[in-house]
């Protein structure tokens, strides 16, 4: 018996433009997935702009305003207002096109408030360090994918938000290449999708909810002999996203035959892609799902009205009409969701895996993959006073960094340094705020969080830069473990201006003469505001294995440091 095919959304000009978006964002995503994996090593690489997710600063580190094109929907007069307040949603990637499509009908009903919804696609990792209360161009409505990264950000970026009920769900399903799923011959359980002789492939349950919800449901089927065998294999395997395996089975379908998505990727990514079409695998116990629910992080009355009012209509069945044409359920009015023709199993929802469950995964998977041994050195010179708005740069640096240093996986070694001319013992650039140790010893984590909550008071002097990058190098270089990927990650706004310091070729010659290929340190160089030095920072870190990345909005560094930390696929030591 074949299954009936995707139901189809109409296609307008608006729709079009959806699809050409979302095409050219992943079009993106994978060009840059594929010069990752060019490198020898990224170092915490990957700190890439996400431009078609919306991504961007709406004030620079100097001040300046600038408009954000590529989030804002567009003009809708659904009745006369005299002017449109914007009200901004972060959304899970997985729900972004409907939540446009969602936004725009909503915008046009002459009930509607009078406000324009700018809808941004942003990872749970983003969410989590732009979600602090300090940061510029926070939300005023956050739509998750898994309660689980509710609980996340809660713990470290201290906001309390509440967990709100799902208005819709997305069922976490196997996308497998045709061929593969008629050899099966039948209805496989979990055990068997993750400990056969050719086991699927996994995004980074540490940072997506595809891979978290996978690896959740799967562990309590494995016993403690199979985990030991099983969840290294998978890890070596695993992806840094669900968009670099669908990319990788476009280009060669043998490499990724069969991975987690949530449904509404799938029929997405069919509708893309219709020349390589994916079935649907659903394991025998049933499969959880993606739960997205609305999470009001307003701060002003009228915005969150708005967010409110939205949330009212996300439970309406106009919404849950909408939400079906783009693969998503509506908890509110239910929909049985057609599969793809050949697809394996009726999709089954089951319960949600609870946050223990989620910790033992991750902590698991922690365990199997590498490691890191890291120096963060951030600038503390005069400059990072500049003002943003009604900030500085050095205090939306210095809450991000803590938010994303907390995030840190437990078993991560990480060193603390500032710099600025003359701030260390005998008149030296750099000063060791902690040495390099792990962070499971909670005496060091905390010692690290206390630094990093004290950036703002060290500010003052000039941007020693080479020098403090010839330092650390050598510091990293005492401190080498040869079982985890050991980098540097330097994060400044300035350029060098040590006059009684080394010069660019000086610090070049003798991080060439340093460096051992058998024992490589990547130096990833990220530039923040308009007054880097781009040129001399690339040539820095592309010698040493990783990449200058550049946030030049206060916005971007939501994203950078996401990436920066988090998103990256390390196998043996070495990052690619």
């Amino acid at each position: 018996m074949t299954s009936p095919t995707p139901p189809q959304r109409p296609v307008g000009p608006y729709e079009t433009s959806l699809y050409n978006s979302r095409a050219a964002r992943k079009a993106l995503e994978q060009k840059l997935a594929a010069r990752r994996r060019r490198r020898v090593i990224a170092s915490i690489a990957g700190i890439v702009l996400l431009v078609g997710a919306g991504v961007g600063g709406s004030l620079w580190w100097t001040g300046r305003v600038s408009a954000d094109p590529l989030s804002a929907l567009p003009s809708v007069t659904g009745k006369a207002c005299p002017q449109r307040t914007p009200v901004t949603l972060w959304v899970s990637e997985a729900a972004q096109p409907a939540t446009l499509a969602l936004a725009k009908q909503y915008q046009a009903d002459p009930a509607s408030p009078c406000v324009d919804y700018l809808v941004k696609g942003k990872s749970p990792i983003e969410a989590m360090i732009g979600l602090g209360q300090g940061q510029p161009n926070r939300p005023d409505g956050w739509i998750p994918d898994s309660p689980r990264w509710v609980e996340r950000v809660n713990q470290t970026a201290k906001i309390n938000a509440k967990i709100a009920q799902p208005f819709a769900k997305s069922p976490l399903v196997i996308a497998m290449d045709p061929a593969a799923a008629e050899a099966l011959g039948s209805q496989p359980q979990w055990l068997d999708l993750v400990a056969s002789s050719d086991p699927i492939r996994l995004s980074d349950p540490r940072t997506t909810t595809a891979g978290m919800l996978a690896l959740a449901s799967a562990m309590p089927q494995m016993s403690a002999e199979q985990g030991r065998t099983v969840i290294p294999t998978l890890a070596r395997g695993a992806s840094s996203s669900i968009d670099d395996l669908f990319a990788t089975y476009n280009a060669s379908p043998d490499k990724a035959q069969a991975f987690p998505v949530a449904e509404a990727d799938l029929i997405d990514h069919n509708r893309l892609y219709p020349d390589h079409k994916m079935v649907s695998v659903t394991p025998a116990e049933g499969t959880p799902a993606f739960e997205f629910s609305l999470v009001n992080v307003a701060t002003d009355p009228v915005r969150d009205q708005a967010v409110e009012l939205l949330r009212a209509y996300l439970q309406t069945p106009k919404a849950a009409s909408i939400f079906s044409q783009f693969g998503i359920r509506s908890t509110s009015v239910p929909v049985t969701m057609p599969t793809p023709q050949g697809s394996i199993g009726e999709v089954t929802i089951g319960p949600q895996p609870d946050a223990p469950t989620v910790a033992r995964a991750t902590d698991t998977w922690q365990s199997a993959t590498t490691d890191f041994s890291l120096l963060a050195v951030f600038d503390v010179s005069g400059s990072m006073k500049e003002k943003v708005g009604g900030t500085t740069r050095v205090a939306i640096t210095q809450e991000a960094a803590g938010i994303a240093l907390s995030a840190l996986p437990k078993t991560t070694k990480l060193g603390l340094w500032f710099f600025s001319i003359g701030i260390g013992a005998g008149g030296a650039d750099y000063k060791e705020v902690a040495p390099i140790g792990r962070l499971d010893d909670e005496g060091h984590r905390a010692r690290v969080a206390a630094g990093a909550a004290s950036l703002s008071k060290s500010i003052g002097g000039g941007t020693g830069l080479y020098d403090t990058i010839w330092a650390a190098y050598q510091t990293a270089k005492k401190s080498y473990d040869p079982d985890r990927v050991n980098a540097v990650v330097v994060l400044t706004d300035g350029r060098n201006d040590d006059p009684g310091g080394l010069s660019l070729d000086e610090l070049k010659a003798k991080l060439r003469a340093a460096s051992d290929p058998t024992k490589p340190i990547a130096i990833t160089t990220i530039g923040i505001g308009p007054d880097v030095d781009p040129k001399a920072l690339t040539s820095i870190s592309t010698m040493t294995y990783s990449d200058f990345y550049s946030a030049p909005s206060p916005a971007d560094m939501t994203t950078v440091l996401a990436r920066a930390l988090f998103d990256h696929e390390c196998k043996d030591g070495r990052c690619v």
